[in-house]
């Protein structure tokens, strides 16, 4: 069977980083306010590694996190047409002891948002692109352009816009801006033009 390996944070669910980065700086940033994947890198070097040891401690960025929507819906149709993974890292180079924790709440968030997911097909690496299946889904390009994949989807975030379309077309990756439009091309077979 085809087997799709899905992202979780930024495709899945979204939301959550920005909240608790504002809670410790008693700021009101939005997601349009930054261009990085790692949002707490707008912090100098030594105050970032002070709200990393905070964030490792005290937050559970799913606890306010939010589900894109539609995403529940689409993955539980490919999940009973496809072999689906839910593919997520949870390693931080900058604190790789503390991210630890992370692996824990992505793993109980997916158990409880998505019950349709065998738990076996619950995959928490970095290196996505060991990962051998037929289509990914995810937010970052880092993850789609090295590895295994026929086909390749980017959902659109702010971090990933700077990618121009032929560049991702040039990498085999096409960019989908909704779950709606992921369901459309592999639900429906409608590739876009």
């Amino acid at each position: 069977m085809t087997k799709v390996m899905i992202d979780l944070d930024e495709t899945i669910v979204s939301g959550g980083y920005i909240e608790s980065l504002n809670e410790y700086l008693g700021t009101n940033y939005k997601p349009e306010d930054f261009k990085d994947y790692y949002i707490s890198n707008i912090l100098p070097p030594e105050e970032n590694n002070k709200y990393l040891d905070y964030f490792y401690k005290n937050v559970n960025v799913y606890d306010k996190s939010t589900i894109i929507p539609n995403a529940i819906e689409v993955i539980k149709k490919l999940n009973e047409q496809y072999d689906v993974y839910i593919c997520s890292a949870f390693l931080d180079p900058r604190k790789p002891e503390e991210c630890s924790i992370m692996a824990k709440y992505k793993y109980e968030w997916i158990l409880k948002n998505l019950p349709f997911i065998n738990p076996k097909r619950i995959l928490l690496t970095s290196a996505k692109d060991l990962i051998m299946c037929d289509v990914k889904i995810d937010d970052k390009v880092s993850n789609l352009k090295r590895g295994y994949g026929k086909i390749k989807l980017l959902l659109n975030q702010k971090h990933n816009e700077k990618y121009s379309k032929e560049e991702l077309a040039s990498l085999g990756i096409l960019r989908v801006n909704d779950w709606l439009e992921i369901e459309r091309i592999l639900l429906k077979g409608e590739l876009p033009k």
